[in-house]
């Protein structure tokens, strides 16, 4: 270029600093093009670690309604209640939720010896967040163009903290009444015979208030956990949407 304005060939000047330019512009949208690449895989490889956890979280959940439902039928079997007799078949809190109070699982005649078993198993899950926080050490939500599917993971994240809640005030209350167990001879997952156990029971004014506290809060446990469950599935749901969407959209 020095050497063509010295010579004053400005048509040769014209044509080198467009070849500059023009290689300016390449260079930087080669650049753009790796760096939207790069993140394309970021996003697409923080995404499917994420669907698996949710897709472990939802094998837990159904684990946990099991938990609860036996749990329910269980204490309804002790106590002698079936649902529209004496106990609620709601739940009405203070805060104006409505959690319904399920019929258990049956109680099958071989599996009366385990009442309290059943009774004081308290199925939980701390939710698995290996993708989440891997994808907020990396960058944060900004990694994730769908900002819908950003907001969903927000909001299910934050459920399962509150879920967390929940189920460390069940294993509050079950720890307190294991305590109230021990004097009337009672283990936590011990067997025994079931008309003994009724017997022992129902002659206690305190542990029976106990098992019923027990079973509202499963009752409680099982409505929060579906509600999550929900979520699971629906962004799940979303997230292999969207990878497929992208996969051809990057084809």
């Amino acid at each position: 270029v020095i050497q063509h304005v010295k010579k004053q060939e400005w048509t040769a000047i014209w044509i080198d600093l467009v070849i500059v330019v023009v290689g300016v512009f390449i260079g930087i949208q080669v650049a753009n093009w790796n760096e939207d690449r790069s993140s394309r895989y970021a996003e697409k490889r923080h995404l499917e670690e994420i669907a698996e956890d949710l897709r472990a979280d939802i094998a837990i959940f159904d684990m946990i309604e099991t938990s609860a439902l036996l749990r329910i039928s269980s204490i309804d079997y002790i106590l002698g209640e079936t649902r529209g007799v004496s106990r609620p078949k709601e739940l009405n809190m203070p805060s104006g939720e409505v959690f319904d109070m399920p019929v258990g699982i049956p109680i099958l005649p071989e599996e009366r010896n385990i009442l309290l078993t059943r009774a004081n198993t308290v199925r939980i899950s701390m939710g698995n967040r290996t993708g989440f926080e891997a994808l907020i050490g990396a960058g944060g939500m900004q990694t994730i163009r769908d900002r819908q599917i950003g907001r969903q993971m927000q909001q299910y994240y934050a459920g399962m903290d509150d879920l967390v809640g929940v189920q460390n005030m069940l294993r509050q209350i079950r720890n307190d009444g294991t305590k109230m167990g021990y004097p009337l001879g009672l283990s936590t997952f011990g067997e025994m015979d079931d008309k003994k156990l009724i017997g022992i029971v129902r002659g206690n004014a305190a542990y029976s208030a106990y098992l019923r506290t027990t079973r509202e809060w499963a009752a409680i446990h099982l409505g929060d956990t579906n509600i999550q469950r929900q979520q699971a599935v629906k962004l799940l749901a979303d997230i292999n949407k969207y990878l497929g969407k992208s996969g051809s959209e990057s084809q």
